[in-house]
């Protein structure tokens, strides 16, 4: 068996254009003493803050979508998603990814009027810049030479800040959002005998097996992670009911329904097979929680007590973590570790 029959790797890779310069005085054609009052200098927005925001707000759809459907696999940045979530991400992250395409496509339509509400902005900071760098100690300017001196003065700082702007033509080269599935593959181990010890095809072999077998314990390590998440998720749900219940909270139906919820979510993500606790949360929800209706459960004292006494035995079997080992080592001898 291969570990990655269960599930995926997937990793989400997004670039982007922030919309945005980090301004020196230099780039405003002031000098550093000039700066405090004339114009707060860091990063400053190229184009309004709302778009910046619609891109930012699809990226982090897709990778919340990602980390709330996976587990933090222990080889390079990757996310491991269990077989039975992996259509359901990749339905998401396709719609992540048109979405984020019609916001570029809107963006490259609207780039000339965004620019042009940016200007302002600018303008009015080209003309505090103006008055702050005249020179000390003069009162009075010429005011046709002032004028002159000022209009070339904003038109340097405005060439400025145009010319951190990218051409509309290379926008759509400047954002993507895509994702990559992968699989980790482990290299091949030869037979070495004694006699080739100072051979360099033995020492590539030596460093060979020593790279399996860092990762081979890096995948079990994984394996035992796994089961100890999801152990720790049943218990901080049942904890957290239990404790409303003793406490006379009201037990509404949203928290029953993410019950319900859970013990589907447990099953998509148990691909170890910690049958233990998934047999449990399956007769909680065979014999009580499809038994009786939510509005039952939220009004009856008898069924909420009868709720608490089940989630504490399924909290004390989620809390015990001595038999992890061997609902892992079943699984882990599963794998096949050869080509």
């Amino acid at each position: 068996m291969d570990i990655f029959r269960d599930g995926k790797l997937i990793d989400v890779n997004v670039s982007f254009w922030s919309g945005a310069k980090m301004l020196t005085a230099e780039d405003l054609g002031l000098e550093e003493k000039d700066i405090a009052s004339a114009y707060k200098l860091g990063r400053k927005l190229l184009i309004p803050e709302e778009v910046v925001h619609g891109f930012r707000q699809v990226e982090g759809k897709a990778r919340y979508t990602v980390d709330s459907n996976s587990f933090r696999f222990p080889i390079g940045n990757a996310r491991f998603i269990p077989k039975k979530k992996v259509t359901k991400v990749l339905a998401t992250l396709k719609a992540c990814q048109d979405e984020y395409n019609s916001l570029v496509d809107r963006l490259i339509e609207n780039y000339d009027k965004y620019r042009a509400e940016m200007l302002p902005v600018y303008q009015e900071a080209a003309n505090i810049a103006f008055v702050q760098q005249k020179p000390a100690g003069v009162q009075e300017f010429s005011l046709e030479v002032e004028e002159s001196d000022k209009a070339e003065f904003v038109k340097a700082f405005i060439d400025r800040i145009n010319s951190f702007y990218p051409t509309k033509e290379s926008l759509r080269g400047r954002y993507s959002l895509n994702w990559a599935i992968f699989e980790i593959a482990l290299p091949k181990m030869r037979k070495i005998s004694d006699a080739q010890v100072i051979d360099s095809i033995e020492k590539e072999d030596i460093a060979i097996q020593e790279y399996r077998m860092q990762t081979q314990q890096r995948i079990q390590g994984f394996v035992d992670e796994v089961v100890k998440t999801l152990r720790q998720e049943t218990l901080e749900l049942c904890t957290r009911i239990t404790s409303n219940i003793k406490e006379g909270k009201v037990i509404k139906g949203r928290t029953l329904n993410s019950l319900q919820d859970f013990v589907e979510k447990f099953k998509e993500f148990n691909f170890v097979g910690d049958s233990t606790v998934e047999d449990q949360l399956d007769t909680l929800k065979r014999e009580f929680l499809d038994v009786h209706s939510n509005d039952d459960i939220a009004k009856g004292a008898d069924l909420q007590e009868e709720l608490k006494r089940r989630l504490g035995e399924l909290a004390e079997v989620a809390a015990n973590m001595t038999d992890i080992n061997s609902v892992t080592g079943e699984y882990r001898r599963k794998i096949s570790w050869e080509e």
